[in-house]
């Protein structure tokens, strides 16, 4: 005969909800096991101590257009060496800045940006570089370097301003084209032209060391992130998002497993480059872009950080926080694999 046969009525509702208090309680606990896994803190590591590799390292060559990867490059105190030197700039803007050029166009008001692919030629006889831009069904174009000669325009981009060449009428009439804005003009920032200064930014001037240049960055010269912060973000979405949406131009993989180490890295050093964090970085809906595309792909996963990333106690951060923004105090090399460690 069936055990069960020998159990009342009531002492079966008894089982069943014992039963399910078990049940309930083993899902709690192992729901609050992972989350605390998931949201533990990590700690200050120490000094030299080595927190990750360099796993992938990518620039921008354009301002918004898509990245090129990289296995080795050059770090100056601006940045990787043509990270970000070429700017488009809406000269006919009835919003640009006094005194400047015009309105500086990025995916946020000239989506097809995203449908650029950069390239890069360096000339062996004098270094000096040509810029190809390819998108489907346009004519490639190549853009010499302008002469560093040539007349040097006032450009602003977002609180602080340097100074561009105009890189000519061709490159002009093609990115017109593709972006839809009639008054659409590419500069060049040159080695030997005025900088933007990060101590001249109207909000975070003292996060930079003195004399900290940029290029045509949204801040600092160097934007890091990490693999697990993405893996973390990724999970908490429900969806798998690219690298490419924060425009990172070093992503680590680190050592040790858990999200968001790099909140509490203060230097750090990669093959004899010494890079000191600047400050973190706060989103904006950029990152609800498709990067290849253009096309907004709804409110993540700028909604989710907001959910759990406004961390910063300063606070003039009021945008969620994914990545550091980093500047250097040296030159050097830098390559994938190389060693990340902490000063």
């Amino acid at each position: 005969m069936p055990l069960v046969d020998f159990i009342s009525a009531d002492q079966r509702w008894t089982l069943a909800a014992l039963a399910a208090v078990g049940v309930a309680v083993g899902g709690a606990v192992a729901y609050w096991t992972l989350r605390g896994r998931r949201d533990q803190k990590p700690t200050v590591p120490e000094q030299n101590t080595v927190v990750g590799k360099v796993k992938r390292m990518v620039i921008y060559p354009l301002k918004s257009a898509r990245g090129i990867e990289l296995q080795s490059a050059k770090c100056l105190l601006k940045g990787l060496t043509h990270d970000r030197r070429w700017v488009v700039m809406n000269t006919a803007s009835e919003q640009a800045p006094e005194g400047t050029v015009g309105l500086c166009l990025t995916l946020l008001n000239a989506p097809n940006l995203a449908l650029i692919q950069p390239s890069l030629e360096e000339s062996e006889s004098d270094g000096r570089v040509t810029l190809i831009l390819e998108a489907d069904g346009r004519d490639v174009i190549r853009i010499p370097e302008p002469d560093v000669g040539g007349e040097r325009v006032a450009i602003r981009v977002l609180r602080m301003a340097g100074e561009g060449i105009d890189c000519g009428d061709e490159a002009a009439a093609w990115l017109a084209e593709l972006t839809g804005k009639p008054g659409a003009r590419l500069y060049y920032m040159h080695d030997d032209v005025k900088a933007r200064r990060t101590e001249e930014d109207t909000t975070w001037s003292d996060r930079g060391r003195p004399g900290q240049e940029t290029s045509f960055s949204c801040f600092s010269p160097f934007m890091l992130t990490t693999e697990q912060s993405l893996t973390d973000l990724c999970s908490r979405v429900g969806q798998q998002l690219e690298m490419a949406r924060f425009r990172p131009n070093i992503i680590v993989d680190c050592s040790s497993p858990g999200p968001y180490q790099e909140d509490h890295w203060r230097s750090f050093s990669i093959s004899g480059v010494n890079f000191y964090i600047m400050k973190k970085c706060g989103r904006c809906p950029m990152t609800t872009i498709d990067p290849n595309t253009g096309e907004r792909t709804g409110p993540e996963p700028l909604s989710k950080l907001k959910e759990y990333r406004l961390t910063d106690s300063d606070s003039r951060h009021t945008a969620p926080i994914f990545g550091i923004q980093v500047g250097s105090h040296n030159v050097g090399e830098i390559a994938v694999g190389d060693d990340v460690i902490i000063m």
